[in-house]
């Protein structure tokens, strides 16, 4: 009996180290398991799996939504290669190169061709989308609302995301040039350069008040047939920086004929010219203008102005004084100062 009771005792103390063996090798490798999971979190105490992780997918291109004069579009967060007719000005304000370049007839912005080169040029008086197709814009911008009439705007926006500004953007150009930098994801580049200007408009004007203090600047413009025109204000492409942002005094005749509701510019006739009087005159020539205009300079009206005989005639180019844009009006304050700072 003795025996058969050691016999038992001796296999019921092997099945237990079995046992204990076997829980041993099951914990580590639960704990194996734990660290080489996929999410990496343990199991639980009753060996349930924890649930996998679903693959993450890749997400769409981020677009922006806007809202325009001719309807609604999305843009891509930041597109590439950009269109912009007669908006090429904001584009390299920006530190950005269009893909194309604008032209009117034969009026080009020559005064951006350091900046743009020899782009594929989109002619606005004769378009032509099958090169603005062979561009590959990401973005179209039209600087006014005309330019997208006549079915023009659905064309351009078979070829991208066509934006429209309205008729105010020569004016409101800080408004413009904020919106593009929305369009394009240059915000903050936008609002350097607003802050550039803005303390360039301080520095110029110190200069000019203790140069000319409150004698008159007008702005003369010489056309291939020979038309005279008086440009005033207060907004438009040159009485917006004369007369608000370097807060120039206009002469009377200005006031008169070209302010406020006479559109700010006016067609000046030969019996007109007497009236000119004014201390500082800015002129600039369409092309073959200032060949045409030497039969005007030669009179005796024109040599009686008090400018004229001041000296103080400064001639001024006409690519960036008939338009507008951060660079363009950059131009113009240098104008002014080189002219009238002495």
């Amino acid at each position: 009996m003795r025996t058969i009771r050691n016999r038992l005792l001796l296999c019921t103390i092997a099945l237990s180290l079995t046992f204990l063996a076997a829980c041993g090798n099951e914990g580590t490798g639960g704990a194996q398991t734990a660290g080489s999971g996929t999410n990496g979190q343990a199991s639980s105490s009753s060996g349930a799996t924890a649930p996998q992780q679903p693959a993450k997918q890749e997400s769409a291109p981020a677009v922006n939504k806007f809202k325009h004069e001719l309807g609604e579009i999305q843009v891509p967060a930041n597109p590439k290669r950009i269109t912009a007719l007669y908006m090429e000005d904001f584009l390299v304000a920006l530190g950005i190169k269009p893909v194309t370049q604008t032209v009117i007839g034969s009026f080009s912005l020559k005064y951006l061709q350091p900046s743009i080169g020899d782009l594929p040029k989109l002619d606005t008086s004769a378009m032509n989308f099958e090169a603005a197709l062979a561009a590959q814009p990401d973005l179209i911008l039209l600087a006014f609302p005309n330019y997208g009439s006549e079915g023009k705007y659905e064309k351009y926006s078979k070829i991208a995301p066509t934006y429209v500004f309205g008729n105010e953007a020569p004016d409101a150009w800080r408004d413009t040039l904020r919106k593009v930098g929305e369009l394009t994801g240059k915000k903050a580049e936008a609002e350097k350069v607003l802050t550039d200007y803005a303390n360039k408009l301080t520095d110029a004007k110190k200069k000019l008040s203790a140069s000319i203090g409150n004698e008159t600047v007008a702005l003369l413009r010489v056309r291939s047939n020979k038309e005279i025109r008086l440009y005033g204000g207060p907004l438009g492409y040159s009485g917006n920086v004369l007369y608000n942002d370097l807060g120039l005094t206009p002469p009377d005749i200005v006031k008169k004929l070209a302010w406020g509701d006479n559109g700010g510019m006016a067609v000046v006739s030969m019996e007109i010219i007497p009236q000119l009087q004014v201390d500082h005159l800015l002129i600039t020539y369409d092309d073959g203008g200032k060949e045409l205009a030497k039969e005007i300079f030669e009179s005796n009206v024109w040599k009686a102005l008090p400018a004229v005989q001041k000296g103080h005639l400064y001639e001024v180019s006409l690519d960036h004084w008939m338009t507008f844009g951060p660079v363009a009006y950059n131009k113009k304050v240098d104008d002014v100062v080189k002219a009238l700072v002495k």
